[in-house]
């Protein structure tokens, strides 16, 4: 059972996250496939505004992490950059992406609206950044829709508790639920990687294995006109 020989343990919302170091390498590599199917390369540089007991942030790379051989940075072959998602923080991102290239920022939803806010200010100033990274907004389940800009945004599930990762296909614009990762009954979701309870997705229909030519199952939400959940 993945945590039996846990000696690592995380504190997040409504849960203590328990790994052996062989349960955070795979992890890692799925993490690196959610963000190949929201369309990173080998190569790239990533940058994620989360905190550090997030999935997010303690599997990016094995030089962040330790018991940790491979992160997603070595899995993708690119840059890992560690960014905290305190306000005071995340004023500072914008100023950051003057001085570095980054080709994807990945930023939790709560404080999605406060980056927005200090990218206009940003864009109004005399610093330009080098290139806007595409910005991966990372929800939660019961996260409120963020209000974003103009942008194309992409979105990533991610429950701690349930280690839940689940991109959003720009091709068919459903969350996948990985084969091998997740299994369904009815409604109900069994992380088969990670021992926690059983969980329902409220407001979402589950699709069967095939529904956009892979082995996934699918998440599509069928919420209120508007939410960034909806197809």
């Amino acid at each position: 059972m993945p945590g039996r020989d846990a000696n690592l343990f995380f504190d997040v919302p409504g849960a203590t996250l328990r790994f052996s170091s062989s349960d955070l390498e795979q992890w890692a590599e799925h993490l690196a496939w959610c963000y190949g199917v929201l369309g990173l390369r080998s190569g790239c540089t990533l940058a994620v505004q989360d905190f550090g007991n997030s999935p997010l942030s303690f599997l990016g790379s094995a030089m962040l992490m330790p018991g940790l051989e491979r992160g997603v940075a070595e899995h993708l072959r690119g840059r890992f950059i560690c960014l905290d998602a305190s306000a005071e923080r995340v004023t500072l991102t914008p100023a950051l992406l003057t001085q570095v290239t980054v080709d994807a920022l990945v930023v939790r939803a709560d404080v999605m609206g406060l980056l927005d806010a200090e990218l206009a200010k940003k864009a109004r100033g005399r610093e330009q950044m080098q290139k806007m990274p595409q910005i991966v907004v990372a929800l939660g389940l019961d996260d409120p829709s963020p209000h974003g800009d103009s942008r194309s945004l992409h979105y990533l599930l991610n429950e701690p508790a349930k280690m839940l990762m689940a991109p959003q296909c720009p091709s068919c614009g459903v969350f996948h639920l990985r084969g091998g990762f997740y299994d369904s009954d009815g409604p109900t979701i069994h992380n088969l990687r990670y021992d926690c309870e059983p969980f329902e997705v409220s407001g979402a229909e589950i699709l069967i294995r095939g529904f956009c030519g892979s082995e996934d199952l699918g998440l599509r939400f069928c919420a209120a006109e508007g939410d960034s959940k909806s197809l």
